[in-house]
């Protein structure tokens, strides 16, 4: 069940962030492998109801930020452009326990990102990831996302630069 979460889940969001830093450090991928996203950075999103968990069982075996609004980050995009000039959501923090990999949990979560952006009149949706992410580049191509560029992180540490993806729905 996917379902907006609470404070009450910051002890699991945190245990399936570190679970994720350590996934993607063994992949050799810098993502995460530094301060953000900090356990602030998750409760400013739940605060704002941004934030989605997937729940089985009662334990969150993945997660989500679903933000609407301008990403500062996408401002300018380099080697590339935007496919669009339209509102749209941002996906950020996307997360799947390491035992979960595979059941398309993933799947899931960015289906779930779809309807909410269709609920919200909206029909656009960008996304980026760490360039030697494979397993995510691959998820994004193959849900329908579209390579347009690379950004630059806000200021902060390990490398900042992401692939850009978007998609119209």
């Amino acid at each position: 069940m996917i379902r907006k979460a609470t404070l009450i889940d910051l002890d699991q969001i945190w245990q399936l962030r570190e679970e994720t830093r350590i996934l993607l450090k063994e992949r050799g991928i810098d993502q995460w492998q530094h301060t953000n996203p900090s356990l602030e950075t998750f409760k400013n999103d739940i605060h704002l109801g941004e934030f989605y968990v997937y729940e089985k069982e009662k334990t969150i075996v993945g997660m989500i930020a679903i933000k609407g609004g301008i990403e500062r980050t996408y401002n300018i995009i380099y080697d590339g452009k935007w496919g669009y000039d339209l509102p749209y959501l941002t996906i950020h923090r996307l997360a799947v326990k390491k035992n979960y990999l595979g059941s398309h949990i993933a799947k899931e979560l960015l289906k779930f990102a779809d309807q909410l952006a269709i609920q919200m009149g909206l029909n656009y949706i960008r996304i980026d990831t760490y360039y030697t992410n494979k397993y995510a580049i691959r998820l994004f191509e193959e849900f329908g996302y579209i390579l347009r560029g690379w950004i630059w992180l806000e200021p902060g540490e390990g490398d900042l630069k992401r692939l850009a993806f978007d998609k119209l729905i």
